[in-house]
């Protein structure tokens, strides 16, 4: 007999499925009858069943002593854009890393009763609520173990994973997602470089991954051996900061003197509209094509002060030496109503050739990248025998370029 309770989520689950279709969210048939068919409301109990349906963002499930987030279950435009990027098929075996549970439910619902979905967590806490709960919903085939994600798994498949799917935030790409993927194989990871956070759908390219699918969204951060905190160096408190990762070297003394001196504009000639969506695009490209490359935020008093220029909530591209910086700054474009410039902002000795810097990559993208579609990474494992050239984005297990 059908309670009231699940005749209301059973709507709201077929608004969501309408509106993610409509949006163009959900593009294949299958990741449709997979939404249309897990009970999603069911791996959220904490929420009521309209937050969990209709939730635009992560819905919180654990948090640390401290109050921070450290489990979620994902808003379901984020699920199905990476079930989408993952390209399942039925009788596929499948590794999720991070234990939500829903996700695993709908990845069992693409590969089927004949393919198998494993799912892995660092935290007990996590794997046993994921366990309950895929158990409470009919969800017994998928094998949940505790452990960390970034090490191999003894009991992996003959052959390895033919999709991994990684639904925590991750710094790097361990050696055993090299070795366990598959032939054929698809990895889905959102990764963390130079500051950014994006979900790539990797594939084998030769030795090596390539990118086919970006997705900007952002995930908590991996616990265990992938784990690793980006440095922040303030350059006016907490005002002004500039986001260094990847080990490159930066004077937080230097760097913050030369923020506090005068400074330089320069503007590129490049144009954008409001509606392009390119920024996501421009700021991985240039993560690939300049070193170092880090990510500077400031707060709105920030700006309104005019500590800094015209900087987006998400960051702007920065660059520097010893004892200067620039970065990536907006404006409306005179004598060209609807649209913005693009230039940079530059502080310290050497402020006007870092603004040049960044204003002839701009040129660069905008002559030769701008129309080419999503910027392309590829990452190598560094026990490999390949080399790219160019500038390479170095992590523990991999090197990351971008074209």
């Amino acid at each position: 007999m059908t309670t009231d309770v699940e005749a209301s989520s059973a709507d709201l689950r077929e608004r969501m499925v309408r509106g993610l279709v409509a949006r163009g969210t959900i593009e294949s048939p299958d990741v449709e009858a997979a939404f249309r068919t897990v009970p999603r409301h069911r791996f959220v109990p904490e929420v009521m069943a309209a937050d969990a349906y209709e939730a635009p963002e992560a819905v919180f499930t654990k948090h640390a002593t401290d109050g921070r987030p450290v489990s979620s279950v994902s808003a379901p435009w984020l699920h199905a854009r990476m079930l989408e990027a993952a390209r399942l098929a039925r009788g596929m075996r499948v590794l999720e890393i991070g234990s939500g549970g829903c996700n695993a439910a709908l990845l069992a619902e693409m590969v089927g009763p004949g393919g198998s979905v494993t799912s892995v967590d660092i935290d007990p806490d996590i794997t046993g609520r994921a366990r309950r709960l895929l158990d409470e919903t009919g969800y017994t085939r998928v094998r949940v173990h505790t452990g960390d994600g970034a090490k191999p798994l003894a009991d992996a498949p003959p052959g390895g994973w033919d999709r991994i799917i990684v639904t925590t935030g991750s710094a790097d790409l361990p050696d055993a997602w090299f070795s366990q993927l598959a032939d054929g194989g698809r990895l889905v990871v959102p990764l963390r470089f130079r500051g950014l956070a994006r979900t790539f759908a990797f594939a084998w390219e030769g030795a090596h991954l390539r990118s086919y699918t970006t997705i900007v969204s952002g995930f908590l951060a991996m616990q265990g051996q992938s784990a690793h905190a980006p440095r922040v160096v303030q350059l006016a408190d907490a005002e002004v900061r500039l986001t260094v990762d990847e080990g490159q070297p930066a004077d937080d003394l230097a760097l913050r003197t030369a923020f506090s001196a005068s400074r330089c504009e320069k503007w590129s000639g490049v144009h954008l509209t409001g509606s392009e969506g390119l920024l996501p695009r421009l700021d991985v490209w240039l993560a690939g094509t300049l070193a170092p490359y880090g990510r500077l935020r400031a707060t709105q008093g920030a700006a309104e002060r005019g500590l800094v220029g015209w900087v987006l909530g998400t960051g702007a591209a920065a660059v520097w030496n010893d004892e200067s910086l620039a970065y990536l700054a907006l404006r409306n474009a005179p004598a060209k109503p609807g649209y913005f410039e693009l230039g940079a902002i530059g502080h310290g000795l050497d402020r006007e050739d870092l603004a040049v810097t960044l204003t002839d990559a701009l040129a660069r993208w905008d002559a030769t990248a701008r129309g080419c579609g999503e910027p392309v990474v590829r990452a190598y494992p560094r026990r490999g025998t390949e080399h790219p050239g160019g500038v390479t984005i170095e992590k523990p297990s991999t090197r990351l370029t971008v074209s």
